[in-house]
């Protein structure tokens, strides 16, 4: 019988609807500091970031891109405001649940994210499905976030040493065969530096879904096989190969 094949995904946007809450604590916590942000300045500087890398690029166009200190407090304030918001419910994405739930004995699934432990975990368990994932990657795990390759290479490693084989060798033959759900151009550039495949999921910038192998705009409707088959894993060619489906968005 062959292996089963491995998904991973970005919790935020692709798992459950954040992107209100996140772009709502960071507007809170910059306000705090007095430093005022557009939603259009958001959307194009900040979406998809780590908090930290969204608080710094925040910052950077007002000039204040050096401004560690204050990077810092617009960070903290933003982590324990997205704690807040998220703690009053979350709202799984279009498909979400279905695409988890028909997964079971049809793929390994991982969630790799930008998100701290301790949201990731009250997101899961609020939606019920604390129990769906073979890992769970989050920004506490990992010294570098996405576009770094650290977050997925270590969900890599962890699933490997649950199967067979050497570490090393299994990581290298899971990124072959695994595809990466991603919303942004971040998660999208860390997959392929950790030599995996990615399917961009959501509401996506155009310029965005060209840069991933494929892109459909939610999880509604979809299974292991159908995401497998848009990634054409194993198929020829480069990552840029991959983008007919991203095109036709």
């Amino acid at each position: 019988m062959p292996p089963l094949p491995t998904l991973l995904l970005e919790l935020e946007t692709v798992l459950a609807d954040t992107a209100d809450a996140r772009r709502a604590a960071l507007l809170v916590a910059l306000a705090a500091e007095e430093v005022a942000l557009s939603d259009a300045e958001y959307d194009e500087a900040c979406v998809g970031l780590a908090p930290r890398q969204a608080a710094r690029a925040a910052l950077a166009i007002r000039g204040r891109g050096d401004d560690e200190t204050t990077a810092d407090l617009v960070t903290l304030l933003a982590e324990r405001e997205f704690a807040r918001r998220i703690g009053a419910g979350v709202t799984l994405a279009p498909g979400a649940r279905d695409f988890v739930e028909g997964a079971a004995g049809r793929a390994r699934l991982g969630v790799v994210t930008r998100a701290r432990r301790a949201d990731a975990s009250l997101i899961l368990s609020l939606a019920g499905l604390e129990d769906a994932f073979d890992v769970v990657v989050a920004a506490d795990d990992v010294a570098e976030p996405k576009p770094s390759a650290a977050p997925y290479r270590r969900a890599l490693e962890r699933l490997a040493r649950r199967g067979s084989g050497g570490v090393t060798a299994g990581a290298s033959d899971l990124a072959r065969s695994t595809i990466v759900l991603e919303d942004s151009a971040a998660g999208i550039r860390a997959a392929h530096e950790a030599g995996m495949r990615c399917v961009a999921v959501g509401a996506v910038a155009a310029h965005v879904a060209l840069e991933a192998d494929a892109a459909v705009p939610s999880l509604a409707g979809q299974t292991p096989a159908s995401l497998l088959a848009l990634a054409a894993v194993g198929g020829a060619g480069s990552h840029s190969s991959g983008t007919s489906e991203a095109r036709r968005r």
